[in-house]
């Protein structure tokens, strides 16, 4: 099922992007947890200041629990907490696995034009606006689709193609331990940090912030 959805009646656009995030990973979750191999879930995002990134973070030991491991691309290596907070997210999820395995930079600018995505196993999957647009700026419908196989089989191929294209992400701005070290090639921080979630305020299918 695909629901496209407008965020126009929320005062908090920002918030409805988050509940809606948090009911689709809570009942991925849910199905997770009777399966001896459970699927992974696998995000392209504009930044680890994207919701689907706060909402993987904040379900972390959830996530463990049901032996969910995760993925991420990102167009942006900003806002550095963000960042530190999810790498650290992906590596309790993958303790076996080294960096490049977990996170990846889209730093060619072709490939900012892809959506943001999210996989929540083999057949919920959400889309969002293109990687390269601000925050402030996009476009504010989404797309949801669950039961919905033949969708995360194209998530699924889109992400393995634009993980194939990107690079890791430089090891010294994932570990908190490290001192980081400033570079020009990094834009300024344009996300604001997420400090709170309330409980969703609408039911599943969800769609569009």
């Amino acid at each position: 099922m695909r629901v496209v959805a407008s965020s126009e009646g929320f005062t908090d656009f920002r918030q409805a992007e988050l509940d809606r995030h948090l009911e689709a990973m809570s009942r991925f979750v849910e199905q997770a947890r009777d399966i001896d191999n459970p699927p992974s879930c696998t995000l392209v995002l504009r930044s680890a200041a994207s919701a689907p990134a706060q909402v993987l973070t904040l379900m972390k030991d959830s996530l463990a629990e049901a032996g969910i491991q995760a993925r991420v691309i990102l167009a942006k290596l900003e806002p550095k907490e963000d960042l530190r907070k999810l790498y650290a997210t992906l590596s309790e999820l993958s303790r076996e696995a080294d960096d490049a395995e977990l996170i990846r930079w889209a730093r060619n600018p072709r490939l900012l034009d892809a959506h943001e995505q999210a996989a929540y196993g083999h057949d919920m999957s959400w889309s969002g606006d293109a990687m390269r647009r601000d925050a402030d700026k996009r476009n504010p419908l989404a797309l949801f689709d669950t039961d919905a196989p033949e969708a995360g089989l194209r998530a699924a191929h889109a992400f393995r193609a634009l993980w194939d294209a990107s690079v890791p992400a430089p090891a010294h701005l994932l570990d908190a331990r490290e001192t980081l070290r400033p570079s020009a090639a990094y834009e300024p921080a344009a996300d604001a940090l997420v400090t709170a979630l309330k409980a969703p305020t609408q039911g599943w299918p969800l769609v569009r912030h």
